[in-house]
């Protein structure tokens, strides 16, 4: 970053930034305005604290924003870095225009005093000038963005590499903010899936959007070379999404996201359940079981992961519930006609597992 002053500039002056990585694409897709703006970066609970510690002390010079020339504007700047503690202090200046926490900005406003009229900036001529700086500090530094938006910070740097290949992209953009060219290659991989989602209009999944998507789901997913696999992912390619299964792809969006009756997703994202669909994946049979039911992926891992201690738990549990419906048959007024079907059929079943295990074990077992 080339020496440049810190000047101070009218409030109004400064506009918060529509190409924010933390806006969803949603938005960035349209033309916002303040108020818009202001409203989306209220979700963030921190917009709360920095208006209370700027209302105590005024703004901090050695906070300065950072921001470039509004060239559809004279004598207007963006601010490229900085866009919550402007919010903050407009929200001082104007809390008329929140939609929401009004309960808490109205106390911040009786605690404080301080209601800066202008800001100390430091102007760049380009929003490049500045980016290196904010994939250092956002995306490995102490001001760590959500995952999505590093993803999508990433992707707008590597569209000025458009002449490069996949590989050296991540490599140079690796390089400039001190990370692993891997860790970039699979958060551009994983944007490049979250772009397709979105595309698809989130597979029209009830309650799913950018904001509701968890997007470490599908970076994580990206380690387990059987779901890669599953949705056609060449993690090494310079094409890595090219071919991407796009009708597993919906299916692994939905086991992620949609809930069932009971408000529950089929797969959650942490490390144990992908470690199961994972092996899942793998197995022919157990992926044409989960694939085509409506199991859990607990039910399917126990297809290809059964042992002699598993399954005597599977014998067990079954048979503390036929200990129970025992000690309670003589309860029941009138049994439903299925009632003797089904204990046939638990007869039966029974009946044929001994016949496998003692064929198995060439033993005797006396009723």
């Amino acid at each position: 970053m080339t020496k440049q002053n810190i000047k101070f500039i009218q409030l109004d002056n400064i506009k918060l930034d529509v190409q924010n990585p933390r806006l969803p694409s949603s938005m960035r897709k349209k033309k916002l305005d303040k108020i818009e703006i202001v409203n989306w970066m209220l979700n963030d609970a921190s917009i709360i604290e920095l208006m209370l510690a700027i209302g105590e002390a005024g703004f901090f010079i050695g906070e300065a924003l950072l921001v470039v020339p509004d060239d559809e504007e004279k004598n207007k700047y963006i601010v490229v870095e900085g866009n919550r503690r402007l919010t903050s202090t407009i929200l001082l200046n104007e809390p008329g225009i929140a939609n929401s926490q009004k309960i808490k900005i109205e106390k911040v406003l009786k605690e404080t005093n301080e209601r800066p009229q202008e800001l100390p900036c430091i102007i760049f001529k380009t929003r490049d000038e500045i980016n290196k700086y904010l994939g250092y500090r956002h995306i490995t530094g102490v001001k760590s963005w959500g995952i999505l938006p590093k993803a999508r910070y990433l992707n707008e740097l590597a569209q000025d590499l458009d002449g490069e290949n996949f590989t050296l992209q991540c490599r140079t953009l690796a390089k400039s903010i001190g990370s692993r060219s891997d860790y970039v290659r699979n958060l551009l991989t994983a944007y490049q899936l979250y772009l397709k989602i979105e595309d698809q209009a989130f597979f029209k999944i009830p309650n799913l959007d950018e904001t509701s998507l968890h997007f470490n789901y599908f970076s994580d997913s990206l380690s387990r070379e059987n779901i890669r696999n599953y949705i056609n992912v060449d993690i090494k390619s310079d094409t890595p999404t090219a071919d991407v299964n796009i009708n597993n792809l919906e299916s692994l969006t939905r086991w992620f996201f949609e809930k069932n009756e009971n408000g529950r997703s089929r797969v959650l994202g942490d490390s144990t359940n992908l470690g199961m669909l994972d092996k899942v994946l793998g197995d022919k049979a157990a992926k044409e079981y989960f694939s085509m039911g409506e199991g859990t992926i607990n039910d399917a891992y126990h297809l290809v992961s059964v042992t002699a201690d598993s399954f005597i738990q599977e014998i067990e549990v079954a048979l503390s519930k036929l200990k129970n419906a025992n000690s309670i048959i003589h309860t029941v007024t009138q049994h439903h006609e299925s009632v003797k079907t089904k204990l046939k059929e638990i007869f039966s079943l029974a009946k044929n597992m001994k016949i496998i295990i003692e064929s198995k074990n060439e033993e005797t077992w006396n009723d």
